[in-house]
């Protein structure tokens, strides 16, 4: 178990005068109980009393809820044929936990402004809490005052503890997997599917034979050629389009394991880069250095991108600069905090984990951009991304 969050969310549940939290988004679950679900239909309440985490599961996730910290499991039947209602069995449970830890009457939390979501393991299919699924909850224990804890549980996982970094270490390396053979693999007449499943594989396939490891998800974005022009999108398509001689291609690599994410980028050029790409290529690496080197605790989160900007425009590229060069990640892709961008006076804080990825775009040479995650400490940074970075 780690000690600290536990003691982190007793902390913050007491402060914000909340007797508990009932969650049920995957992200939130690994937060507070260590354990990725599989299908996000789990629900974990954590009390501000020195009471256990409890922790409300599939029976189909039985096995997969190994390493769980939730002290009370327990696990409805879901799915099977002729079962009965999971929602009542859902129900009962939770009644007979707020029944134990007097929370009938109580202040209780949850997660009431979440709009952008991690998935569960299974993010072919997506279940989230709608406003159906909130007037049940709140059905389900009609004494209590239930409050929107987004707040609370964003304040929360903005800091990560040492035992959450050490699990990011791993999402990272298995993020390596897939950025080194990237790096290798890009040629003329590769197709950006090609190389966005031969990422995919290698990252699945050595993943999931690391220590510790029992899930990876991987998501894998090859922006090509003319089209390396827009890859400053959230998200963008991998197609059957073919390398040429010359062209960029850019590899935007989000991974998940085990709940855990890194989010990071290369670019390579197929065959001999231009004058120009060599120009923009150095100029962002130079950016993408000095902005690392220049993030510790108390600095201001607008800091770093100004750093990264100057850099940038001095080397001629002001127009082709588009986005910030930063945000934070960890139980998800994108996380609230923090934003490595102009005007935010945010003060960064030791165990901030965030991405550093300044780029340039241009409809003349395509797009470059080079991303790395790093956790904030007192003194710096630790780069958790480890992997080559050459044209």
């Amino acid at each position: 178990m780690d000690q600290e969050r536990i003691k982190r969310i007793k902390t913050s549940l007491r402060a914000a005068r909340l007797d508990a939290l009932v969650l049920r988004l995957p992200e939130n679950i690994v937060m507070t109980c260590g354990v990725w679900p599989m299908n996000g239909f789990s629900y974990a309440v954590v009390t501000a009393s020195d009471g256990p985490v409890a922790l409300v599961a599939p029976s189909c996730e039985d096995e997969e809820m190994g390493g769980c910290w939730a002290k009370d499991m327990r696990f409805f039947i879901w799915p099977r044929l002729n079962m009965p209602d999971p929602l009542a069995a859902i129900r009962d449970h939770l009644q007979q936990i707020a029944r134990q830890h007097g929370l009938t009457r109580a202040r209780l939390g949850y997660e009431g402004s979440f709009e952008w979501v991690a998935p569960a393991h299974n993010a072919g299919e997506l279940m989230v809490a709608c406003e159906s699924s909130i007037t049940w909850l709140k059905a389900t224990l009609t004494g209590a005052r239930w409050s929107d804890a987004t707040s609370v549980l964003n304040e929360l996982r903005a800091t990560k503890t040492k035992a959450e970094i050490a699990r990011l270490r791993v999402a990272h390396q298995v993020a390596a997997f897939g950025l080194e053979t990237f790096m290798r693999a890009v040629r003329p007449g590769m197709t950006e599917a090609e190389l966005a499943a031969s990422v995919y594989r290698e990252c699945l396939t050595r993943g999931v034979t690391l220590d510790g490891v029992r899930h990876v998800n991987v998501y894998p974005q090859i922006s090509s050629g003319p089209n390396a022009h827009r890859a400053w999108r959230p998200i963008v398509t991998t197609g059957r389009r073919k390398l040429k001689a010359g062209e960029i291609a850019l590899l935007e690599l989000a991974v998940c394991a085990d709940g855990f994410w890194a989010d990071t980028t290369r670019v390579k050029v197929a065959g001999q880069p231009t004058a120009v790409q060599r120009r923009a290529f150095e100029a962002v690496k130079a950016a993408q250095a000095a902005a690392t080197k220049s993030i510790k605790a108390g600095v201001p989160a607008l800091h770093p991108d100004k750093v990264a900007s100057d850099i940038l425009k001095a080397a001629g590229f002001a127009d082709e600069i588009v986005h910030l060069t930063g945000h934070g990640l960890g139980f998800r892709y994108h996380e609230p905090e923090p934003f490595l961008v102009a005007g935010n006076e945010q003060k960064l804080r030791a165990g901030h984990v965030c991405s550093v990825e300044p780029g340039l775009y241009s409809r003349a040479w395509g797009g470059i951009r080079i991303e790395d995650n790093v956790a904030v400490t007192p003194d710096g940074v630790e780069i958790l991304t480890n992997a080559t970075k050459q044209l």
